[in-house]
């Protein structure tokens, strides 16, 4: 599998088959239809309910969504409704510091954590702690009575799985591919979407919004199997030499 245009075509080319893993975004062009249209099979790493609209019939009904693929470890720990977890992951700019401890005086009754790379402020806060690189991020996110992050599959599907609130700020990425799926998280209502790092001011009216999203809400966007449920997909095909009806 690859997300390669090239390396599908090349393997059309060896009459060797594929099966294609699509991301999300709007991918209609050309090159992607065609080795769309030359896989055995398309599998996708999110829910059917998160696709771009505007995907051709065709390619959906081609697709084997495979919602749960990312390991996402749940916390033994009790969730903690005073913790806001921000979460910045590799190919985006990293965070602000001086913009996320604007953040946290802003609403000083909240522990802000923050995982991954981001510069240090100034002047930190008592109630502003940057992680940096952690090994367990899915413990993190599980506790966190909130989430603060992107819209790349991998968080969404940690969100998704642990029921976390999240705030979502999709970054700029090829087919739109996160813009995509953030609207996706808006129109079903299982997040708060921003297009850009809000004002200080901003964050106490929008963790009160956060709050009140239902947490079991996006509960049918995940499927706890999903990764045993895609190896079975590819075992049949691999042995029948045809893909199973797409969930």
């Amino acid at each position: 599998m690859d997300v390669s245009v090239e390396i599908a075509m090349l393997a059309r080319l060896a009459a060797t088959p594929t099966i294609y893993f699509r991301l999300g975004g709007l991918r209609d062009d050309p090159a992607h239809l065609d080795a769309f249209r030359g896989a055995r099979a398309v599998l996708a790493p999110f829910h059917r309910e998160l696709d771009e609209p505007g995907m051709p019939d065709w390619v959906r009904s081609k697709t084997r969504y495979c919602s749960g693929l990312s390991v996402s470890a749940r916390s033994v720990e009790p969730r903690r409704r005073d913790t806001i977890l921000v979460v910045f992951g590799n190919g985006g700019a990293g965070g602000d510091g001086d913009a996320l401890a604007a953040a946290a005086r802003a609403a000083p009754s909240q522990q802000w954590r923050v995982i991954g790379p981001a510069s240090r402020p100034k002047a930190c806060p008592e109630n502003l702690s940057l992680l940096g690189w952690v090994q367990d991020a899915g413990s993190e996110i599980a506790r966190a009575g909130l989430v603060v992050g992107a819209a790349g599959d991998g968080l969404v599907s940690a969100v998704i799985a642990t029921g976390s609130r999240f705030i979502c700020l999709p970054e700029p990425r090829p087919f739109d591919e996160q813009i995509s799926k953030a609207r996706r998280l808006a129109a079903l209502g299982v997040a708060i979407v921003l297009e850009s790092w809000p004002d200080a001011s901003d964050w106490p009216g929008l963790i009160a919004a956060a709050n009140d999203i239902d947490p079991d809400g996006a509960a049918r966007l995940h499927d706890p199997d999903g990764a045993r449920h895609a190896a079975d997909f590819l075992i049949a095909i691999a042995r029948e030499g045809k893909p199973r009806a797409s969930t």
